[in-house]
């Protein structure tokens, strides 16, 4: 057993016969400090943070308050990383499948080529073709253009084998 065990088992010793006494004068505050002692020890053992923050309490207490500075103040809780401002979309220029069907998928190609690259994802946003969010990496007008014209082409002939 080493001096520190021996110092810790008088300690705990001392405050078990101070225990002892309180329940026989009174069983509810006895009661009452032996939970209350029981949780924060746990929560000590358990959290090195809570144990440096007891110590140092307890440290200012002995100091009388004053003479030990104020305590030092918990750091901050985390802040979450503010959400990201949803895009608000506008209606798209055109309906892509009306022009797939009218006219072909060149002339659909042909009236996209002229749009921006806001205005290609308006059009995929409204018409809901992009089910897996690939479009929002895409930066290039052209491939948003060729990648629009197959899934339109895609969508419009999904059944057709059973026509």
């Amino acid at each position: 057993m080493t001096e520190i065990d021996g110092a810790a088992r008088v300690a705990v010793k001392e405050t078990e016969g101070a225990l002892l006494r309180l329940f026989d004068a009174s069983p509810q505050a006895g009661a009452l400090l032996n939970s209350v002692l029981q949780v924060v020890a746990e929560e000590a053992a358990r959290t090195p943070r809570f144990a440096k923050a007891l110590v140092a309490a307890a440290q200012s207490a002995v100091a009388g308050g004053e003479a030990a500075g104020p305590p030092s103040p918990a750091p901050a809780p985390r802040k979450r990383a503010p959400a990201r401002a949803k895009v608000v979309r506008q209606p798209g220029a055109f309906d892509p499948f009306v022009v797939y069907r009218e006219s072909g998928p060149q002339e659909l190609e042909r009236r996209l080529v002229g749009l921006t690259i806001d205005q290609l994802r308006d059009i995929i946003a409204e018409q809901e073709i992009d089910t897996h969010k690939e479009t929002s990496r895409k930066r290039s007008q052209k491939v948003l253009v060729d990648w629009t014209v197959e899934r339109v082409r895609a969508l419009a002939e999904k059944g057709s084998a059973f026509r």
